[in-house]
């Protein structure tokens, strides 16, 4: 064991002189960073993350400070826009998928193998081994970018140099040094974690871009500005959402409303335009009102099969078939009155949910013909969506609903 004057002499330094805070020295760590044995550690609150130090049984003095950049929360986010309209999502397989990933960027030699996928991670993991080569240099003083190895998530940096020989005066300073270079490493990597992330998004956003042609994000905006002014309710347009359509396909571009009415209108890439209005956000009703927040997205795809309504019919879920079969029956008497095709869509992925909706072929029709027709179907739905409304308000109130 370390003696106590030591601990007492570096604590006063870091405190004092560095303007650390809350030094423990009391053993916080009873190994170290890469399962060392330890004869001491320290750790002490910053304004940001713990600063640790250690020292080892032979003698080696490790000091880390981090978490430096996100790189697992930065898989995690990207494997999950990736797989936002898979039927369901399965975390545990997105966090293995995560957990692989961060294995192999541990070496080098991968890279390239990622670089066009990954490109803004590893332009990060690159400025963390830039700034740790570049501290060394100005503190005289070894400073490494270390990816984590899970579970851990995310890169830290570490200092290290060997404590043998030196007197407990020349220990302190050494560890003073570290952290300060620490602290300017960690500094740095922030400032440049989020730029770099801000243009490989920007990146992505263009390549995307340039697959859908200018005139559509143009007709998109328009689409977006109209509807807006219809539905008296803020609106918003994605160009290459790739969100599923309800007829197969995946959207060029979509423009919905964020308020009640709750409306979509989005184009596939054979040219077929839908509108269509949200009926009842059934993922969140079987969450929330059913408590079935892990079993949702299985239950949502057995309820899209109507064989399985049976099985259902006599449980707490019945509430769910009764405004499915609501939604047929509006849609059933909305094609007779009006003759325009209406149906009712029974979501299967989590990122759909219960809609009366209308399909056109758009191809060969005017910019203008086409604006006309979709403003045409969402008065048209705009009907049946009020009819379902008021018999799906009756439905609530007898099961005691929110969503």
């Amino acid at each position: 064991m370390a003696g106590e004057e030591f601990l007492e002499k570096l604590k006063k330094h870091l405190t004092d002189d560095l303007g650390l805070r809350d030094v423990i020295t009391e053993m916080p760590r009873e190994q170290g960073f890469f399962n060392e044995k330890i004869i001491w550690s320290i750790n002490a609150e910053t304004d940001y993350e713990p600063f640790e130090a250690y020292e080892t049984t032979d003698g080696k003095i490790v000091a880390g400070y981090g978490p430096a950049a996100h790189i697992g929360d930065m898989l995690w986010d990207y494997l999950l826009d990736k797989e936002k309209y898979a039927d369901i999502l399965d975390y545990r397989a997105l966090a293995k998928k995560r957990d692989e990933l961060l294995v192999s960027l541990q070496d080098k030699n991968s890279w390239d193998k990622y670089r066009n996928e990954l490109s803004g991670i590893i332009e990060i993991i690159e400025k963390g081994d830039e700034i740790a080569r570049k501290a060394s240099a100005q503190a005289g003083i070894e400073i490494k970018h270390v990816l984590p190895t899970p579970p851990e998530k995310n890169a830290f940096f570490y200092a290290s140099f060997d404590g043998k020989g030196l007197s407990d005066d020349a220990k302190i300073e050494k560890i003073g040094k570290a952290w300060l270079a620490l602290y300017n490493a960690f500094t740095e990597i922030s400032k440049e974690e989020g730029e770099i992330l801000e243009k490989w998004k920007a990146q992505i956003q263009e390549k995307r871009r340039k697959e859908i042609a200018p005139q559509e994000e143009e007709f998109a905006k328009a689409v977006s500005e109209l509807l807006k002014s219809w539905t008296s309710t803020w609106c918003s347009y994605e160009i290459s959402s790739e969100f599923p359509g309800f007829e197969g396909g995946s959207a060029k571009w979509m423009v919905r409303t964020r308020g009640e009415p709750y409306v979509m209108v989005f184009e596939t890439e054979d040219g077929k335009v839908t509108v269509a209005y949200e009926a009842f956000r059934t993922h969140s009703s079987i969450s929330i009102d059913h408590k079935r927040g892990e079993d949702a997205d299985k239950i949502v795809m057995e309820l899209a099969d109507k064989g399985n309504w049976p099985k259902y019919r006599n449980t707490d879920l019945k509430d769910v078939i009764e405004r499915y079969e609501l939604g047929e029956e509006v849609a059933r008497k909305a094609s007779e009155i009006t003759g325009v095709e209406v149906k009712f869509f029974i979501p299967r992925k989590h990122c759909h949910d219960a809609a009366l909706y209308t399909v056109f072929d758009s191809r060969d029709m005017s910019v203008e013909k086409k604006i006309e027709m979709i403003k045409n179907l969402v008065d048209l739905l705009g009907i049946a969506y009020g009819e379902f409304k008021r018999a799906d308000e009756e439905i609530k109130a007898k099961y005691g609903l929110k969503k």
